[in-house]
């Protein structure tokens, strides 16, 4: 595909609603997968079982820091979402920055309690955050004018994967490639 139209079509599905609400949709499996994962362990180990780890390490830091944030993240990501959809990006541009900066919120927050529920959670809340950062990243960058040079948003080592085939969905009518 023609470089050119490969970052107009690239710059649509990252500005388009639909993809915004993947974004939400895999930020929520995140966040399903981490209160599964949370509600395993508590049903299944005591105060006794974790009290003396350290606190960062303990489950509860987790419902009461990680879980917490995320879940406003997610609301603030839905109403960034619809104003969008009205013409304002700045909650939404605000928003991808937080989620895309989520780690970082994260650092210091121990992993102990993970190693004692089945690893799928885990998985599942890593990959699903992974996917909604990486698209968070994109639409921030898309929406707010970030990227650092035009031929950026081709470049897979920075957006993810990018389907060719599945670009030509946002094609205007009669547009070419």
């Amino acid at each position: 595909m023609d470089p050119q139209v490969k970052r107009r079509l690239l710059l649509r599905k990252f500005s388009s609603i639909e993809y915004m609400e993947e974004c939400q949709s895999y930020f929520r499996n995140a966040l399903d997968a981490l209160d599964e994962a949370l509600a395993y362990f508590e049903k299944h180990y005591s105060q006794d079982d974790w009290k003396n780890w350290h606190p960062s390490e303990w489950p509860t830091t987790w419902r009461d820091r990680a879980q917490k944030n995320m879940e406003n993240l997610y609301i603030s990501l839905k109403q960034g979402v619809q104003q969008y959809q009205s013409g304002d990006p700045d909650r939404l541009r605000g928003t991808c920055n937080g989620l895309t900066a989520l780690s970082k919120d994260m650092d210091g927050m121990g992993e102990k309690w993970w190693s004692y529920v089945p690893s799928e959670y885990e998985e599942r809340f890593i990959r699903n955050r992974k996917e909604a950062v990486q698209r968070a990243s994109n639409i921030r960058r898309t929406i707010g004018g970030y990227w650092k040079n035009p031929d950026s948003v081709l470049k897979e080592t920075v957006t993810g994967p990018i389907n060719e085939q599945d670009l030509l969905r946002f094609l205007k009518p009669g547009e070419q490639v």
